[in-house]
């Protein structure tokens, strides 16, 4: 049964995986059950009815997040004395 982890899983899988991520956009159906991610059907369909742009927007400002905040941890040069 799909949860809130599935979501997480597509997002994942989207920031990782240009591929996907541009088969997610393209036709968000198909992308998840290549990939083996079941989802609801509310799921599903909102995942469907999002503007691509707004989708690509939002997966292009997490991955942007996310590098800085890797970025951020795995170089501090404030903690060097």
């Amino acid at each position: 049964m799909a949860e809130q982890n599935d979501l997480r899983a597509v997002a994942g899988k989207a920031l990782a995986d240009p591929v996907f991520r541009q088969k997610l956009i393209d036709d968000p159906e198909a992308a998840v059950k290549e990939a083996g991610i079941e989802l609801t059907p509310d799921q599903l369909t909102a995942l469907k009815n999002m503007d691509k742009a707004e989708m690509e927007k939002g997966l292009t400002d997490l991955d942007s997040r996310l590098t800085m905040a890797c970025w951020g941890r795995a170089y501090n040069p404030c903690s060097w004395n």
